[in-house]
């Protein structure tokens, strides 16, 4: 019986290093994919399709990070149902990024579509949907600070 304890435990102890381990190296590759993206020639269409890949593949913190306050971050991780996040499950499509014009708050923008298939997100239909991530430069980059159909 007491080997029995000692071999759960250690099984315990090894997945919790494991799920430790894959978090810390989720937070690293984030950070050092945003550091990559602060380079002066990175186009808004190219740090859509780097945020839609993040938000495909369940990297949270970097569509968090290439998020400002004033919008919401995607995300397709496991069990973002139960925050009410809404998923991105797919996209295709990435179009060329319109000229800067005035958005919120006066700042100007540049503002790409891509198609997407969606779930959880409010007032829309899970499924299929034309939507444009509309991008600021800030002191970090470029930034989502605004999003949405049309």
């Amino acid at each position: 019986m007491r080997q029995r304890s000692i071999i759960a435990i250690a099984v315990v102890a090894a997945c919790v290093v494991s799920v430790a381990a894959v978090t810390g190296h989720q937070a690293h590759a984030a950070s050092a994919a945003a550091d990559r993206l602060h380079a002066e020639d990175a186009s808004p269409q190219a740090m859509t399709t780097v945020y839609l890949r993040a938000a495909e593949h369940g990297d949270c913190a970097l569509t968090e990070r290439l998020t400002t306050s004033d919008s919401f971050a995607w995300c397709a991780a496991p069990g973002a149902w139960l925050t009410g996040a809404p998923e991105l499950v797919s996209y295709r499509d990435v179009g060329s990024a319109a000229p800067g014009t005035v958005g919120r708050g006066g700042r100007t923008e540049v503002c790409v579509p891509a198609t997407i298939d969606q779930r959880a997100l409010s007032g829309a239909e899970a499924g299929t949907l034309r939507w444009n991530w509309c991008w600021v430069r800030t002191a970090d980059g470029w930034r989502v600070g605004d999003q949405g159909q049309g």
